[in-house]
């Protein structure tokens, strides 16, 4: 398995070289806020299989006590959220919308639906 994407810009490049092990939709606000959507969707890596190139892009913004998002500087493209409590302990959660490859998740949630926004709503049921 391998996969690759970048930032809007190109300016942010990851490579992916073993499985995206989880996918999470989160409807929280500050993830709302931070991706200009109706909710956020990262994927899930084990650290040894993420790299990630062009950092001297690569802003950051502590939104929470545990957690500090980043976004590259030039065309403020999301890059990763990252956890420093246990959660985050051996991978790294990035965007998915910077994916190039195509891929289908086998392991998903969506949290925080409770403070998703009724305008929202991806899919008819």
């Amino acid at each position: 398995m391998k996969y690759q994407g970048s930032c809007l810009c190109g300016a942010v490049a990851i490579d992916i070289t073993g499985p995206i092990e989880h996918v999470m939709y989160c409807h929280c606000k500050m993830c709302r806020k931070a991706h200009g959507s109706s909710f956020a969707s990262f994927g899930l890596v084990s650290k040894e299989n993420f790299e990630i190139s062009g950092i001297d892009n690569i802003r950051s913004y502590k939104s929470s006590a545990h957690v500090t998002r980043t976004f590259c500087s030039t065309c403020g493209s999301n890059i990763e959220w990252n956890d420093s409590s246990e959660f985050g302990d051996g991978y790294r959660s990035f965007a998915l919308g910077l994916l190039d490859s195509e891929f289908e998740a086998e392991s998903e949630e969506h949290i925080f639906q409770s403070d998703g926004v009724k305008w929202g709503k991806c899919c008819a049921s």
